[in-house]
């Protein structure tokens, strides 16, 4: 990179970590640390949402991934998140936003036993860490492809980079990011548009990758690549691949604390609703642009044998001096906007649903900030653990693919089914037993097992139901709750005494709305949420099928 790419990506770097800095001077309490006082409105948590979701990792590998099996790939940001986030933000949320909870992880102490909890924090633990681990190596291969830098220099830099964004989110938590990740997420914005836009001109548009395409791989295969329809695989069927990217998307929204922790801290129950619509939105309409440039890549790039250089392999080839810059910079945003969410989000669940909850019951406030504020550190260093797992995988989302389906999808099933419906209480272990055992087996045995078993994307489908069947036949046998508890969850009360309890009872009244005279009808969430499924569901399944 030229010396004004490298002013671009200091200057603007160094300007958002000093503003969240200086944020983050304004945390004093632990409402304010753990939820953001429960004040945020709708388009900050949107925005923040946006910025921690789409990161390095995502440019990278959904790249990668488009290169490699075409738009098929590009189901999950352009449909998936739309589907997850409604299902979270109007089914599984609003009881426990309800209810003043803090962490997700809380609810099923109170639906399916402290066991629940303990093995809710454990497994989002490993997922997102294992997640931040693929951000390290997504901007390694930014930073050794684009930058030139030598690879042991790329780590040193990128160990830096997360250690001052962990020390300014360790200190500052959700309102800090929160504030800080509006000028990330606009960072991310203006670098995948100048990207796409270059690439774009440079490909000939739709008719010159479609033309580049077929006379590279032929009529048949190019069509595969283009049109999320034409692939007819048994095991990998476009509508196995849809369903799979939207149980993987819900799984996001549902099971990941560093999303649920933003809703938690919305100041209604519209703004809570309102914000994942915004987010999702967001999210696809970045998802559009930044990861169809993995199929213009593969027509101006053809025969890479590792698909995920192609994303810094465009930005390399085909960005002059300054844009570049702008490009490196919105990468390491992005990654510094995910690295501080999660590392909050994960010390939020340590403190509150292990050491809290398990460990010291009783302390102020300040003792219980202080211990997730050291938390922080110590979960993003954990993270770099996964590294040489990641480097071992054919690609960066074969990598994410496959762990998820393991323990997130199963738990993700627990709080649907919890939600939903009146199963025992005792049956959320079974389904968080049940659904991790039948996956584990499969890939044990995965040699001896159909494919129609064992691809990545069937596995979802097949947890989610073996998971699911498990609670139901286990509540047939041990009874149901009556009344349903999604209904009561706005009843519940904290079983925990000491800090928990009080810090619970801090929390203010619910409000329904920010409009002093009811929703109006144009400001409708639901309406909303429908606008953003019919426009991503009439691209995926109408333009690009």
């Amino acid at each position: 990179m030229a010396g004004i790419d490298w002013f671009i990506v200091i200057a603007l770097n160094l300007l958002i970590i000093g503003y969240a800095s200086f944020r983050s001077r304004k945390t004093h309490s632990d409402v304010d640390w753990f939820l953001g006082g429960r004040s945020l409105p709708f388009w900050l948590i949107g925005v923040s949402m946006f910025a921690t979701s789409v990161d390095g990792g995502e440019y990278v590998a959904v790249n990668g991934a488009t290169y490699q099996d075409g738009l098929v790939m590009f189901t999950g940001v352009v449909f998936g998140v739309g589907v997850g986030g409604v299902i979270a933000a109007f089914v599984v949320m609003p009881g426990m936003y309800r209810a003043g909870l803090y962490t997700n992880a809380e609810y099923l102490e109170h639906r399916f036993g402290i066991s629940a909890r303990i093995i809710s924090v454990l497994v989002q633990i490993q997922y997102r860490t294992a997640t931040l681990a693929t951000i390290a190596v997504a901007l390694h291969l930014m930073l050794t492809e684009v930058a030139a830098l030598p690879s042991h220099s790329a780590w040193i830099l990128i160990v830096g980079l997360t250690a001052a964004t962990t020390l300014y989110a360790a200190w500052g938590g959700l309102k800090t990011i929160a504030a800080a990740d509006v000028l990330l997420g606009a960072l991310m914005l203006l670098s995948t548009l100048v990207l796409w836009s270059v690439i774009w001109q440079e490909a000939g548009g739709w008719a010159g990758t479609q033309a580049a395409l077929v006379a590279q791989l032929g009529e048949r295969e190019a069509q595969e690549l283009l049109h999320i329809g034409s692939r007819g695989d048994a095991s990998s069927h476009p509508i196995v691949v849809v369903i799979g990217w939207c149980l993987i998307a819900t799984g996001y929204f549902v099971v990941n604390h560093t999303q649920t922790m933003k809703m938690f801290g919305a100041r209604s129950m519209w703004d809570l609703k309102m914000s994942v619509v915004a987010g999702a939105a967001l999210i696809i309409l970045s998802g559009y642009f930044s990861s169809s440039l993995g199929l213009l890549g593969r027509a101006l790039v053809p025969g890479l044998s590792n698909p995920d250089l192609i994303y810094p392999r465009l930005v390399d080839q085909y960005l002059v001096a300054g844009l570049k810059g702008i490009v490196v910079a919105g990468m390491i945003a992005s990654a510094v906007s995910t690295f501080e969410g999660i590392g909050v989000a994960l010390s939020a669940l340590f403190t509150r649903d292990i050491y809290a909850r398990l460990l010291v019951p009783d302390r102020d406030d300040r003792h219980y900030v202080i211990v997730s504020r050291m938390a922080t550190v110590v979960i993003v260093a954990i993270t770099f653990l996964y590294v040489p797992f990641i480097l071992r995988a054919q690609n960066i989302v074969e990598f994410f693919v496959g762990i998820t389906s393991v323990f997130v999808t199963p738990l993700m099933t627990v709080y649907l089914v919890g939600s939903t419906t009146r199963v025992d209480r005792r049956a959320g272990l079974v389904g968080l037993i049940a659904g991790p055992a039948f996956r584990l087996s499969t890939v044990a045995l995965e040699a001896h097992l159909p494919l129609w078993l064992t691809d990545n994307f069937v596995a979802y489908l097949w947890t989610t139901g073996v998971t699911a069947a498990a609670m139901l036949s286990a509540s047939m046998i041990l009874g149901v709750v009556s009344p349903p508890a999604a209904r009561r969850t706005a009843r519940m009360k904290p079983r925990p005494s000491g800090w928990l309890a009080r810090s619970q009872g801090t929390v203010r009244e619910i409000a329904l709305s920010p409009f002093p005279g009811g929703v109006p009808w144009w400001a409708s969430p639901a309406l909303w949420a429908a606008a953003v499924l019919t426009t991503s569901g009439y691209v995926v399944f109408v333009v690009l099928w």
